[in-house]
């Protein structure tokens, strides 16, 4: 990293710490430094909501960005969906720290809004008498209502945050083989292929022992791991 950018970046964590107490105990600010993608987290404000500490890695959905590159043509991803330590739903934005016009950095915003549909909902029973309630929105012959699945959930993977590397490599590495059918071991060389295709693609070779990781999964040597990385290049 060239001077500047650790300038740059230096600037932005007083600036994380900032936002978390501006914004309050629902919103989780992480910094992330590019130039260290296994413990790229260098600030971070209310990290309970991820359980993330200074030192956690990138996440899924990072990975997927520097892959597709989409920060070359924006500044910024707004309200995408993920998911926090407990399994609850977050609203996540991030914006693209660049410095002449190269990404260096990430600034992170998760925001929890589960506590405020508990007061929504604490109000709604408040306001109507349950036998209202029941009648206007629950009726008998319809089926129950469900929580609304959340605007992003079909249009992209939900980002999973986790607080080492390893914890990083299994969650995408499971994301990819979870459709699989057959057991690992039982993988065709065209199979194997496929699943490095797509380890490819989630960004899951920008991580330092991603290879050797593949490699003791898939039970075949690190030559055809890089052989099946070339073909998809």
């Amino acid at each position: 990293m060239t001077s500047s950018s650790n300038l740059i970046l230096q600037h932005y964590i007083k600036l994380t710490e900032f936002l978390g107490k501006a914004l309050g105990p629902d919103y989780e600010v992480a910094l992330h430094d590019l130039t260290r993608k296994d413990r790229s987290i260098i600030a971070i404000a209310n990290n309970y909501i991820s359980g993330r500490e200074v030192g956690a890695p990138l996440t899924n959905m990072s990975l997927s960005i520097l892959r597709d590159k989409s920060y070359e043509h924006t500044d910024y991803h707004l309200h995408y969906y993920s998911i926090n330590v407990n399994g609850k739903d977050l609203r996540s934005s991030t914006f693209f720290i660049k410095d002449s016009g190269e990404l260096i950095g990430l600034l992170c915003i998760n925001f929890d809004d589960s506590r405020f549909h508990e007061v929504s909902d604490t109000i709604l029973r408040l306001v109507h008498p349950d036998d209202f309630v029941h009648r206007h929105y629950f009726p008998d012959d319809a089926p129950a209502k469900q929580p609304a699945a959340p605007q992003h959930a079909a249009a992209q993977p939900a980002e999973h945050f986790q607080s080492d590397m390893n914890g990083l490599m299994e969650d995408l590495f499971a994301t990819v083989t979870r459709d699989a059918g057959v057991p690992l071991r039982r993988l065709t060389q065209a199979e194997r292929a496929e699943i490095v295709a797509r380890l490819y693609e989630q960004g899951m070779f920008e991580l330092r022992g991603a290879v050797q990781f593949t490699v003791h999964k898939l039970a075949c040597s690190q030559a055809s791991i890089y052989r099946y990385i070339k073909k998809v290049k």
